[in-house]
């Protein structure tokens, strides 16, 4: 997926009317706050469409890339078996998701409710890290949200868009975070027309 997605900015959408000539129907997604379907008890697939792009068979594979690349800011340290283990916490969760079995809410809620298209996180509430400030290494943890799809025209599957790390330092938490939720929002947006790399029978391109 080309990087010109970039930062996103503020899409300014508005409610639709309560006025039955302007109410505006959402047709390619379920409800804005809709239990997702990685909660639901039944089995579904995982696609990842967001950056990098994910060739057939890789999804997981590329989202654990990208996953490992949001908390590898500088400054952070890592060794072979800190490293192995959140690559595992994170493949773990996506196939817990992929079961139907994740927990609502505590690991997994949806996103920005009142704007189109409706949005789902999975949430990572402890992963253990490293940091090195000032020749000094301290651990601690991070706070790491992917959010992902599920449009209505393939109802088997999850389509997960970005993965961030989840900054509680900064000035302004919530619009931080609503940038990185932008991000998703225009990944969805640019894989609509091409039904996010799955084709009908059911195999990604």
């Amino acid at each position: 997926m080309p990087s010109r997605l970039g930062n996103p900015s503020k899409l300014g959408r508005k409610e639709p009317s309560e006025t039955s000539e302007d109410t505006v129907t959402i047709e390619a997604m379920p409800g804005f706050d809709a239990p997702s379907r990685c909660s639901c008890g039944s089995p579904i697939e995982f696609r990842w469409f967001g950056y990098p792009t994910a060739e057939a068979g890789l999804d997981l594979d590329t989202a654990t890339d990208a996953f490992i690349t949001s908390i590898s800011p500088e400054g952070r340290v890592w060794n072979p078996y800190a490293l192995r283990m959140v690559r595992a916490e994170f493949r773990d969760r996506i196939k817990t998701a992929a079961r139907g079995e994740l927990e609502p809410v505590d690991e997994v809620k949806p996103v920005d409710i009142r704007n189109p298209p409706p949005l789902y996180e999975i949430r990572w509430q402890g992963i253990h890290v490293t940091d090195q400030i000032d020749g000094q290494l301290h651990h601690t943890t991070a706070l790491v949200r992917m959010y992902h799809s599920e449009p209505a025209s393939i109802p088997e599957y999850f389509v997960g868009h970005h993965v961030h790390e989840k900054l509680v330092d900064v000035d302004d938490i919530s619009g931080t975070q609503q940038a990185e939720i932008e991000i998703a929002k225009r990944f969805f947006d640019s894989g609509e027309s091409s039904n996010w790399g799955i084709v009908c029978n059911d195999s990604a391109v």
